[in-house]
């Protein structure tokens, strides 16, 4: 029997993922091929940054999406961001320059990353909670935060929509150094979520990809690596039947076939329906152009393309 991923939606009466993307800084998070049933709501505070996201996505035809400055944090008032040299580094919090140099100081690219966090600007924004924004009945599909060192404070945000188990899946930027000043660790946020009913799945590195083809690479066996992104997923037993089937789709979309099958077998869908939606392969043309163009190009090419391409 042959399937289409938009008729099996309809037939199990899924009219939409709800994804939120918090620190959204140049790109969105969600599932291309379903952008039709995405509703997106985005969050960056620093105005040029939140223009070009809305440039670059206002014309991807989801079913929603709302582009917001107000900053997300543990609750309502005015607030202090921080605008750094490379933007993707802006937080709420001062950076620990002692820290920072202590623990990369001796890296050939810390002159440069000196140079990215020096805060440019400092502009008053408004902050306020997830619990705030998302009123009752919003189930939030997929989280994302990466927001420099502030992570844990708008975890304690959405206390309210944690407790009611309205959010599936946690991609949460986290550090085992403290970069920033006040900032929380991984271990403080682990077991923040874990006291809440999720469960870690993974905890992608940052690491450096790129080796010379010819002669030795400078700092071979450096750590490049304090720092990445911990995916959790809410404990399924608090999961309704079709948030499984989404999370599971969501599972696959992340490269997480075991768990994502080992969801989907608790679900009402046909073993045919289940193997379709295991087996689907959620990779546009522009992502394999893009995995195609890191593959080959050295750095400083593929530091060019990003700003033209991606």
């Amino acid at each position: 029997m042959k399937f289409k991923l938009n008729q099996l939606l309809k037939k199990y009466k899924i009219v939409a993922f709800n994804f939120v993307d918090v620190g959204a800084m140049d790109a969105l998070e969600y599932i291309y091929e379903l952008d039709a049933v995405t509703c997106i709501v985005g969050f960056e505070p620093n105005k040029n940054e939140a223009y070009k996201l809305y440039k670059k996505y206002n014309r991807v035809p989801f079913q929603s999406f709302v582009l917001e400055t107000d900053c997300l944090s543990d609750k309502q008032e005015e607030v202090e961001f921080n605008i750094m040299k490379h933007a993707s580094m802006s937080s709420l919090l001062d950076i620990d320059f002692a820290n920072y140099k202590k623990n990369f100081g001796q890296y050939k690219e810390f002159d440069s990353w000196e140079k990215n966090v020096k805060i440019e600007e400092k502009i008053k924004v408004k902050s306020i909670t997830i619990d705030d924004y998302f009123k009752e009945h919003t189930f939030i599909d997929f989280l994302k935060l990466d927001t420099q060192g502030s992570e844990l404070k708008i975890l304690k945000g959405a206390s309210k929509l944690i407790a009611e188990r309205r959010i599936a899946i946690i991609k949460v930027e986290v550090s085992t150094i403290p970069i920033y000043k006040d900032q929380a660790v991984f271990s403080d946020v682990d077991l923040f979520l874990r006291e809440q009913g999720y469960v870690l799945v993974d905890f992608l590195t940052y690491r450096a990809i790129y080796n010379p083809l010819f002669g030795k690479s400078q700092n071979r066996n450096s750590h490049y690596a304090p720092c990445g992104d911990a995916i959790y997923i809410l404990n399924t037993e608090y999961l309704n039947e079709s948030s499984k089937i989404r999370s599971a789709i969501m599972l696959n979309w992340l490269g997480y076939i075991s768990l994502a099958k080992h969801i989907i077998s608790k679900t009402i869908l046909t073993l045919d329906e289940q193997n379709y939606i295991l087996n689907y392969n959620f990779k546009s043309l522009k992502k394999m152009f893009k995995q195609f163009l890191i593959n080959i190009c050295p750095p400083i090419v593929l530091y060019y393309f990003k700003k033209i391409l991606f």
